[in-house]
């Protein structure tokens, strides 16, 4: 360079032009001026000046010159990639520059350092810091080795990843590695027990009365919804996802890890990353699992066959129509309009009206007597089967500097316990990465889900007449037994039926649950674009955008033999004088479709901002723009008279049939009946930004803030500008110098405070309604859905949040433990409707609920010990949640609403999820059941009538939930264990003691009252027939609601229980294989309880889960 200052040291004939660069013009210029000086003082100077210039100038360009970029990737022992790991230049002086940067989610880096640079530093949390020496060499492949087993050292936001070092949020994180000894059946089941607070889909508890209460999910950076509804309401699911293809799942729960998503925040975010094929070979992965379920239909808490004729022969015993000269009478009446269906009443009924003799009603009793469990049997045996779970998913991946490909296919099957049950589904993923330049690479992402299956909706445990467990579903000569019109109808109905032409009405079970089957067809697709621009070393800017389609189907041909479609027809028939029946509607198959239409597409632009100054001030940073908008379309239809073949249909007359007034039955015919078409269409533009700084890896702070507007918000400024922010504090204390504690290997403290949004996504600002055809005077109708509330806003949960993160005993334990308060605001609660607008007796919703959250949660993981051939870790999780409804402005207008629908209205001081009931007094000297009021009054004739008389009988979430996994290791061999417990909550009992009719009852009835002084030992009420004087229609109603039947729903159970053999790799590379896993599991091994009830409410007696699964990696 310095051959543009002096041209006359170039060969001849070679003289280069002279570079316009402004420093080396003031050189030339400087230069000149030295060749003309008029004195020797100013030639002194002017030389001085020149080689001071020449020689900061040749500085400076040198220094261009040799500056250098490198790239590379860090890895871990296993070859995995290292997101978020911190590549430093190594300084030679004090003073010297220090250049750095953070690897991507791929474990790549470019860095650019000063030609000087003689090596680098590379460090990651949880892994032994190394510094690697430079050669010419551009590329880098740098492997860490684990220093410690903190499993959750990187936190992926969906945003950005971070160092959880450096983290100030709640973040709960469960990776691959942890998952390889259970099934990986759905992301609820690898979630629960693994993270604290985390139960049945709900983070931290219940935040909402009307809102989402669905966590937001994640999936490789891009919310995902899937939201469908059948007509009534929004439902939200969990997305489609590979499982296999899962690498981490990380659990966002307080404001400062959650905030950044804005208005779905509240209620937690679940962060799905997908897996990244390694480094610089080609992977290729195929796993297989099949489980399989034995069947059985538990019996125990159900009366058997002799328990129940033993009831009916005390119902004849207590009936005193019975007992005298009008018996023959009576009983003949009784059969001739059925008014029982129950074979062993039916017996004593023909006995007392001299159709059959004693003895021979005897015989038949004795016979049912002995039946047992016939009828559940026989659902059993015929009427179900092993439900069977088939999964595959084969996996290639490859990748280099360049380039990073990953592709995953996945098949499933599963036949269900219903025989003719079944679905199947197909998941294809694929995922690219290029590096276009040094300074641009581009993602590109596909994800296709492809599903069918039946789906049988007859129920043979719901068969359409009422069974006895002495009952069957085969006759003796091996037919399918039939239920008669006789069984069920009087003669005035058989001859309804008869005189008019009616079709008839026998139902067949086994033949009845092989119609009128529900086929589903599903397609799912995400495609995702990315760019990402590297400005510098440290500020990125990221493009991106996807687009979601979604088309969930299904139909069902109802056969025109079922009883159901045979049913229908005769409700709308009507009387034709003399001649057949007229049926307006014809008789036929029916043909129902519906279809849920998903369209969505979310952009975003972000830039990325992190830089380290002076070796200690390290600044991270994004700001971005998203736009979102989610259209959601269902269309349900009914043709009828359907011809599968022709694809004809007959027309009908709505109209008509909504008048009719029908020969059998109640008749009802609507809209909803024809055609039902919904659409719901939410819009989002929002703005966001992130800041966090973290002084000499001891002290950090963050904060984050995001305006959300959409059309789901009332359109003023003052709604629609509200910002969702949180900020947050961290220590690292066990960086501290005056630290000094030989067993404490990290302690850190870290708080925060934000606040998070929620939705309704059926909400509007506006007056909503429902418009159709009138089809009783013709033109367009209307029904208001909702008044208009222009005061709508998002609901807004604040969070407080303070935790302690610890590794103790050479990182043998690791562990966190915090606590948090939320308090929900302007949630959208039920409020009593205003008489003046029409609203009297109705309720409508607006932003005025309020309800807290209080909890602790402990996460622990040890390290109990751990050599060459033996290890074993045990890790427990524990989460405690108080909730609490704090303000609502609603009450019950009537006191039935409150057992039925307690939700829509909640109490002040209660949890949301209450339950309410009478306080149980216990059995009077009759048997008969009794309850106080709100005053203490006692009730057995009648049920007490005040709103307050039903009182708060518990919640039915639990209080404390928790887990506790076990490995244990011998070489090859690893034996693992997963017990869940909850408790804390209660729930109302379904099987009670109580009889109305002659139906199935509880076992417990074994146990009722029998005679005056029993009412001191039991709480099983008497038996007491409709046709006795004693009989008081209330009393079901007042035992049922009463605090007699609110079960303690606390359990634990042994969730997973898998033995695990490694193939050792010398042996499996024989074979061209890199390593095979094989596993043979239950899941769902046992179920503890406070009773049997219990229990059986729980699922408790349901098999195991039986499953094995191999692994391969090529």
């Amino acid at each position: 360079m310095s051959s543009n200052f002096f041209p006359n040291l170039h060969p001849a004939g070679k003289r280069l032009e002279r570079n316009s660069d402004s420093s080396h013009q003031s050189v030339h210029t400087a230069y000149d001026a030295f060749t003309n000086g008029r004195n020797a003082r100013e030639k002194f100077i002017r030389t001085v000046l020149v080689f001071i210039s020449l020689f900061v100038c040749g500085t400076m360009t040198y220094a261009q010159s040799t500056d250098r970029t490198i790239y590379g990737i860090v890895v871990d022992e296993n070859g995995e990639p290292l997101p978020a790991a911190r590549v430093e230049q190594v300084r030679q002086t004090k003073d010297e520059a220090l250049t750095a940067v953070v690897t991507d989610i791929n474990g790549h880096f470019r860095l650019t350092l000063l030609g000087t640079a003689k090596e680098i530093e590379v460090s990651y949390l949880g892994y032994e810091t190394k510094k690697v020496n430079l050669t010419d060499a551009e590329s880098y492949k740098i492997d860490l080795q684990p220093n410690i087993e903190l499993l959750s050292e990187v936190v992926v936001t969906g945003y950005q990843t971070i160092s959880r070092e450096r983290a100030t949020g709640s973040f709960a994180k469960v990776d691959a590695k942890k998952l390889e000894t259970q099934r990986l059946s759905n992301i609820s089941s690898l979630m629960e027990g693994r993270i604290a607070g985390y139960r049945d889909g709900r983070i931290r508890g219940v935040t909402t009365m009307n809102g989402v209460s669905t966590p937001l999910y994640v999936i490789d950076g891009f919310p995902v919804e899937k939201t469908t509804t059948k007509g009534y309401g929004w439902e939200e699911s969990i997305p489609d996802v590979n499982m296999e293809d899962i690498e981490s799942i990380t659990v966002l729960k307080d404001a400062a890890a959650a905030s950044i998503y804005g208005a779905r925040a509240a209620n937690g975010v679940v962060v799905i990353t997908t897996k990244r094929a390694k480094m610089n070979r080609l992977d290729i992965s195929f796993s297989a699992t099949l489980t399989t379920q034995p069947y059985n239909y538990y019996t125990g808490h159900l009366a058997d066959a002799a328990t129940m004729i033993g009831l009916e022969k005390e119902w004849a015993a207590m009936n005193p129509e019975l007992q005298g000269s009008k018996a023959k009478d009576y009983a003949q009446n009784l059969l001739d309009n059925a008014v029982y269906s129950a074979q062993g009443i039916r017996a004593i009924l023909n006995n007392a009206a001299g159709k059959i003799s004693p003895e021979e009603m005897n015989r038949t009793l004795d016979e049912l007597a002995s039946q047992g469990y016939r009828y559940y049997n026989d659902v059993e045996k015929y009427g179900k089967r092993n439900p069977f779970s088939q999964q595959y998913n084969l996996s290639i991946g490859k990748s280099n500097e360049r380039n990073t490909f990953n592709a995953s296919f996945s098949y499933r099957h599963n036949s269900l316990e219903d025989r003719y049950s079944n679905n199947e589904s197909f998941g294809l993923n694929m995922q690219n990465t290029t590096g276009i330049t040094s300074w641009l690479s581009m993602d590109l992402g596909t994800y296709l889900n492809y599903g069918d299956g039946a789906t049988q909706s007859y129920s043979v445990t719901s068969p359409g007449y009422t069974y006895m467990p002495y009952n069957t579903l085969l006759n003796a000569d091996g037919s399918p037994y039939t239920n008669t019109e006789a069984d069920r109808y009087s003669k005035s109905q058989q001859g309804t039926l008869r005189d008019n032409g009616l079709y008839h009405l026998d139902i067949t079970p086994l033949e009845e649950m092989k119609m009128n089957l529900q086929k589903n067809k599903d397609f799912s697709n995400r495609t995702f674009a990315r760019l990402n621009f590297k400005l510098t070393d440290w500020l990125k800017y990221a493009a991106s955008f996807q687009y979601e389609v979604g088309e969930y189907k299904s139909d069902q041909l109802k056969d025109k033999s079922s009883y159901e479609v045979r049913n229908k027809v005769n409700t709308f028939a009507t009387s034709n004088k003399n001649a057949p029946a007229t049926f307006n509607l014809p008789y036929g198959n029916i043909y129902a479709t519906a279809t849920n239409s998903s369209r969505a597409y979310n952009f975003r632009q972000q830039f990325d901002f992190q830089k380290t100054f002076a070796g200690a001030h390290d600044v991270t940073a994004i700001l971005g723009t998203e736009t979102r908008e989610n259209k959601l379309e269902y269309n349900r239809r009914h043709l009828y008279d359907y011809d599968p073949d022709l694809l004809t249909y007959s027309l009908i007359n709505e109209q008509l049939l909504s008048k009719t007034s029908g020969l059998w039955g109640w008749a009802s015919f609507s809209k909803n009946d024809v055609f039902v078409t919904q659409e719901l269409v939410n819009r989002y533009v929002s703005f966001y930004g992130n800041a966090a700084y973290t002084y000499a890896g001891k002290y950090m702070v963050t904060g984050s803030i995001r305006w959300d507007r959409t059309n789901l918000f009332a359109t003023g400024s003052k709604y629609q500008n509200k910002p969702i922010w949180s900020a947050g504090a961290g220590w690292n204390i066990d960086k501290e110098d005056f630290f000094e504690v030989d067993f404490v290997d990290m302690l850190k403290l870290r708080t925060s405070y934000g606040i998070g949004g929620n939705i309704a996504k059926d909400s509007a600002p506006y007056m909503t309604a429902y418009y159709s055809s009138n089809i009783h005077v013709g033109g367009i109708s209307g029904s208001i859905s909702s008044r208009p509330n222009p005061e709508l806003r998002w609901e807004k949960t604040t969070t407080a949040n303070i935790g302690i993160d610890f590794a103790l005993l050479k990182n043998r334990l690791t562990g966190t433990i915090e606590y948090y308060n939320k308090k929900g605001e302007d949630l959208l609660a039920n409020t009593n409707g205003v008489p003046t607008e029409g609203w009297g007796y109705s309720t409508y919703t607006m932003n005025n609920g309020k309800m807290r959250n209080r909890g602790v949660e402990l996460s622990l993981s040890g390290e109990v010990f751990s050599t060459k051939d033996w290890s074993w870790n045990v890790t427990g999780v524990l989460g405690y949640n108080k909730n609490k409804v704090t303000y609502v402005n609603v009450k019950a207008p009537a006191l039935y609403l409150v057992f039925d629908h307690a939700g829509a209205y909640p109490r002040v001081g209660n949890p949301f999820n209450a339950i309410y009931g009478y306080q149980w007094a216990g059995l009077n000297e009759k048997g008969l059941p009794q309850v106080y009021d709100s005053e203490g009054t006692l009730f057995s004739e009648s049920e007490p009538t005040k709103i307050e008389d039903a009182v708060y009988l518990g919640t039915t979430i639990p209080i404390y939930n928790g887990a506790i996994n076990t490995n244990l290791r011998y070489k090859q061999w690893e034996l693992a264990a997963q017990f869940l417990f909850e408790g804390g909550h209660k729930m109302r009992n379904t099987n009670i003691a109580f009889l109305s009719g002659m139906v199935p009852v509880s076992k417990n009835i074994e146990k009722r009252w029998r005679q005056p002084g029993d009412e001191a030992h039991t709480d099983i009420p008497r038996y007491v027939p409709s046709e006795n004087p004693d009989y008081n229609s209330s009393s079901k109603e007042i035992y049922s609601k009463s605090s007699a039947n609110i079960l303690d729903a606390s359990h634990g159970r042994l969730r997973n229980l898998s033995l695990t053999y490694r193939v050792p790799d010398d042996f499996s590379q024989k074979f061209h294989l890199k390593n095979v896993r094989i596993m043979f599991g239950m899941e769902n091994v046992f179920l503890i309880a406070k009773n049997r009830d219990s229990k059986w409410s729980l699922g408790g007696y349901s098999k195991p889960n039986y499953l094995c699964s191999i692994n391969v990696n090529f």
